[in-house]
């Protein structure tokens, strides 16, 4: 299954807006968002840098590793799932609308982020 077929399992969570798969450095290997005014690429870059902050703030605070953040915004939900084992390293986003399905969202996440390591 290719990242494009895995991403489209997210397709399938209530509100969904949109998706993508990006490098350790915060580049767009594969996805798109239908969100009137945002720029995916730029915001998924965005939210990768987000990521990063996060990380180094539990590692500071003692908290261990961060792998998924999740940010409410006027717009919707913005999650971000970094996977970093084994020499392979990337970062999945999802937004959703404000009122969709949280829960799903995160189990699909984690379902999708297992299907696309194995592509690289």
């Amino acid at each position: 299954m290719s990242i494009k077929d895995s991403l489209i399992q997210l397709e399938e969570v209530n509100g969904y807006l949109g998706a993508g798969v990006f490098t350790p450095q915060g580049e767009l290997l594969e996805g798109v968002a239908d969100i009137s005014g945002i720029h995916f690429e730029t915001a998924g870059s965005q939210v990768h840098d987000t990521l990063l902050s996060a990380q180094s703030m539990s590692k500071e605070a003692g908290f261990g590793v961060a792998s998924t953040i999740q940010v409410d915004t006027e717009l919707g939900i913005v999650f971000a799932k970094c996977f970093n084992e084994g020499g392979v390293h990337f970062h999945t986003v999802l937004v959703l609308k404000n009122d969709g399905n949280v829960a799903m969202a995160k189990l699909k996440l984690k379902k999708v982020v297992e299907a696309i390591k194995a592509e690289f």
